[in-house]
């Protein structure tokens, strides 16, 4: 029976502890334990591991006052898949459990619990200790690693479930080195044990081919004057398609039955994911661009006989899927995959299509037709409208290089949230939206001359008895109605003669030309910035 944060708590080191929130987490998988005390942002940057059910121990020393800093740590150790957090050192280090991490341990179920208050005499080791020794002891009984992967898969994000965070729970539930390969033994999916292992797939392919492996205890073999036993196990999957699943044990722990655990583990999701060879290398080949990865590029594109210089176009695509069950919101991410896949080929497109952390991404290939163009994408939206009505597609023109489109990647995952703020119940963002928002966004944050221009703009219609209608109508007249009083007073729902009032006033109000073209494109930024960020307009 597998340990779980409930049992921990009935050990002797933990028997004392508090639960002050998460209790619905207390069924959680408890698979290791470990200890935080560095504290640092730029965690939140890179892309985390995948834990394998982590019981985290901490005093939160380094950040002791900062407590939105400690509920962006709580939020990091629920992402990556920690099972719960245990708190030392309350009224010592750390003065208090502020209420904001209690709240945020309740959202994400997530258990928090706290050792004695104002006692040095609590240390790790003990619980380290005894943790450990449960474990030892839970496994011996029953090894069941199909019911322990999936019980920790599904607790990740929906953006973390994928093949190499499977693979990683994989890798650290049987502490061995898994890779899979493909017939003609490429690289498809590597995880390391432990992680800082310098191991490749290179090497497991020439101490395979090196080693007689047909032995079912796994084959004695050196590697860097250790000791090792590696295993390889062929599998048909993914469409009729022929891997190998290959392990590295260096603990003498690792079985044949472990291996096809390993398979049947592969077989479970990829059904659930309806994944081929092709959807792993087209995935692989969206993250090695995303990812800033040239040499990887230019080996996935060789490999699928793919023109990247030809793609001309990149897409992403942000569904929303609120309120919903996470296995309907990955059957819908899976549908709207196959919908633009589909539409692209009945339209004669060269496209690559998957998913990338929450976003469905799209590389494309646009004719120079602009009608066929927009008929195209009329048609991809229809379809995706029958499956999802809350999504925003937003395009670039692609840079051709792994590097370049990462940044514009980034840029577009750091102003998306604001074009949507500018733009509220627009679809489609082009990648003058983007940078717009962004230039806004710089605008209000720098504080320069820039935005003092465009406060003084507002100024006067501030001042005025009916500023708030007055910003409401040139808000919406410039951001949302592309300057049209018709729609303007339709979305409003006053009549088109209050509306004309209004902004007949704002000119006599502010002395703004509606004939002058850089003052026009003033008024906007104003105004834009002013939705962004009414806020300091306010304190004028």
């Amino acid at each position: 029976m597998s340990l779980t944060v409930s049992d921990c708590l009935k050990l002797p080191s933990l028997r004392n502890a508090r639960v002050l929130a998460g209790e619905q987490g207390l069924n959680h998988i408890v698979n290791n334990v470990s200890v935080l005390e560095i504290y640092d942002v730029s965690l939140f940057s890179l892309d985390p591991a995948v834990n394998d059910g982590d019981l985290t121990l901490t005093s939160f020393r380094g950040i002791a006052s900062d407590y939105e800093l400690q509920c962006r740590h709580l939020e990091y150790m629920h992402s990556i898949g920690d099972a719960a957090v245990v708190i030392y050192y309350e009224g010592i280090f750390l003065k208090e459990i502020h209420p904001s991490l209690i709240e945020t341990a309740d959202r994400l179920g997530f258990p928090l619990i706290a050792m004695p208050k104002g006692r040095m005499d609590c240390f790790y080791r003990e619980v380290l200790y005894d943790v450990y020794n449960a474990i030892f002891h839970a496994r011996s009984k029953e090894k069941d690693l199909i019911n322990n992967v999936v019980a920790l898969f599904s607790r990740l994000p929906e953006d973390r479930k994928n093949l190499p965070s499977l693979l990683r729970l994989i890798s650290d539930s049987l502490k061995c080195t898994v890779l899979l390969s493909d017939t003609a033994m490429n690289n498809v999916c590597l995880s390391k044990y432990p992680a800082a292992n310098d191991i490749t797939a290179a090497d497991i392919h020439r101490l395979y081919e090196e080693t007689d492996c047909s032995n079912s205890h796994g084959a004695e073999t050196f590697w860097q004057g250790r000791t090792l036993r590696i295993f390889r196990l062929p599998f048909t999957i993914f469409e009729y398609r022929n891997f190998s699943i290959y392990a590295i044990d260096e603990l003498g722990f690792l079985t044949m039955d472990d291996m096809y655990n390993m398979v049947e583990l592969l077989e479970i999701f990829s059904k659930l994911w309806n994944m081929d060879a092709d959807n792993i290398l087209e995935n692989s080949l969206i993250s090695s661009i995303l990812d800033g990865d040239a040499e990887k590029m230019r080996q996935i594109s060789a490999k699928l006989s793919i023109n990247i210089q030809s793609i001309n176009t990149s897409m992403f695509l942000r569904p929303v899927f609120e309120g919903l069950e996470p296995r309907t919101k990955l059957r819908l991410r899976r549908e709207m995959v196959q919908q633009i896949k589909a539409c692209s080929e009945d339209w004669d497109k060269t496209v690559i299509v998957d998913t990338y952390e929450s976003l469905i991404v799209s590389f494309i290939m646009y004719s120079s037709a602009a009608s066929t163009d927009k008929e195209y994408l009329q048609d991809m939206t229809k379809r995706l409208n029958a499956l999802c009505k809350s999504y925003t597609i937003s395009f670039f023109p692609c840079d051709n290089q792994a590097e370049e489109t990462r940044r514009t990647y980034l840029l577009y995952s750091e102003t998306i949230p604001l074009a949507i703020r500018m733009f509220p119940g627009q679809k489609l963002f082009s990648y003058g939206d983007i940078l717009f928002a962004h230039q806004c966004e710089t605008l209000c944050r720098e504080k320069a001359d820039a935005f003092r221009i465009c406060r003084n703009i507002l100024k006067p219609l501030l001042q005025d008895a009916d500023s708030d209608a007055l910003l409401e109508t040139l808000t919406v007249f410039y951001l949302d109605e592309d300057c049209d009083v018709k729609s303007t007073a339709a979305r409003l729902y006053v009549h088109r003669n209050t509306i004309q009032y209004r902004l007949t006033k704002i000119r006599a109000i502010t002395n703004f030309k509606t004939d002058d073209t850089l003052a026009n494109h003033l008024m906007y930024q104003a105004v834009a910035c002013y939705r962004l960020h009414p806020e300091l307009f306010a304190e004028i």
